[in-house]
């Protein structure tokens, strides 16, 4: 049950563009609530860590609302903060078979919004849409659509390599691929492109290993599958970078940094005001493009602190990440890095799935040595059975 409302949060979020409106953000804290009842996930007993997430809602508070007035951009970052902590509450408590109907789930919403994408990139494509055309399917943004499916095609290379799900994960690992490129989104085309050059490096080393022609063949069709998608990952960079000569982000970075400046310690206030217009063919935004300084540029370095204190504390009060699952924790990674050059972990399903992402990805706690020993018998019912 906990996990079909997780599940059914992460669908709703990514087929409402992304949630980002009110009605869409008071469903999901709905079913978040929801999932934390029924999980019985209550917080942990950390007075030090509940204590700076309080100050961090209170700091967000105060310098958004209560400062620029009640407005829904206003408010976004203090209820995703929330949003993102009660997510990582419930996925501690799930159990293990929970875990992997999650983290089916994850692929089977990446795959079913890769195929609405590419079919509404097709019409554009085929139309006389003005510009070039761009995958975003139902999630409304091409940045945030293509980070979201390099999570998910992490997922899903993850059980390819476990052995599981037959010929169907292949051909949603390659669906989901090609919505990456038809987003065109560079960022999501570089971050995927690290962690396939990675994945190609140690399994090289495995292949060599192998014996037999077939282990040689296979290996072969491998690296020319990843080589010829790196090729058309490159041509899709260079497209965008040819069609939209105007690059802005180290415009909009100086311009933040110089706003930085002139209020550090409190920051500007949420939402941001608009930046300068680098050139005319420039579009108006009010963010950075860079999550390090639109936080430290709404909330100052006061906000900032407060938020490195919570990811401190989290971390030291967690599970030991050593022993987690490297593959979930290298998608949440992903997720999060998208937010150095975007806006993508303000869209309320990326922000949503790196919690998930976050929450697995840490080790469970029969996992660790001390706790799981070796060999002990467990007597129940006249039958015994090695425990776990």
């Amino acid at each position: 049950m906990t996990a079909c409302l997780v599940l059914t949060a992460i669908a709703w979020a990514v087929a409402t563009r992304g949630a980002t409106d009110l009605r869409d953000l008071a469903v999901l804290l709905a079913l978040l609530v929801a999932a934390v009842v029924v999980a019985r996930a209550w917080p942990r007993r950390d007075p030090a860590l509940w204590t700076a997430i309080g100050a961090v809602i209170v700091w967000l508070i105060a310098n958004g609302p209560l400062r620029t007035g009640w407005s829904l951009e206003s408010v976004r970052v203090p209820i995703l903060v929330v949003l993102v902590t009660l997510t990582v509450i419930v996925i501690g408590r799930v159990r293990s078979s929970e875990r992997e109907m999650l983290l089916a789930g994850l692929v089977v919403v990446g795959s079913l919004q890769a195929a609405i994408a590419l079919v509404s990139w097709a019409v554009l494509a085929a139309g006389s849409a003005s510009g070039p055309a761009r995958a975003e399917g139902l999630l409304g943004f091409p940045n945030g659509l293509g980070i979201l499916l390099v999570a998910t095609s992490i997922v899903a290379l993850r059980e390819i390599e476990r052995r599981r799900g037959g010929r169907l994960l292949p051909a949603a690992l390659l669906l989901q691929v090609a919505a990456i490129l038809a987003t065109g989104s560079r960022t999501a085309i570089l971050i995927g492109a690290i962690v396939v050059c990675a994945w190609l490096a140690l399994r090289t080393a495995r292949w060599r290993a192998g014996a037999g022609r077939s282990a040689v063949g296979s290996a072969r069709a491998r690296h020319v599958l990843v080589v010829s998608t790196l090729g058309v990952g490159t041509a899709v960079v260079l497209w965008r970078t040819a069609v939209e000569p105007n690059e802005d982000r180290p415009h909009l970075w100086l311009e933040a940094l110089q706003r930085i400046a002139a209020a550090p310690i409190t920051g500007e206030g949420a939402p941001a005001a608009a930046f300068r217009i680098a050139s005319p063919a420039s579009r108006v935004t009010t963010s950075a493009h860079n999550e390090i300084l639109q936080w430290t540029l709404e909330y100052g370095l006061v906000g900032l602190g407060f938020a490195v204190a919570v990811i401190v504390l989290a971390l030291r009060s967690s599970r030991p990440w050593r022993l987690g699952d490297r593959w979930l924790q290298v998608a949440a990674l992903a997720l999060l890095a998208s937010g150095l050059t975007g806006f993508s972990p303000r869209i309320s399903a990326v922000a949503l799935a790196a919690a998930v992402l976050i929450g697995l990805s840490a080790a469970r706690a029969e996992q660790a040595p001390d706790q799981a020993p070796v060999s002990q018998t467990v007597v129940s019912g006249g039958s015994s059975s090695p425990s776990k």
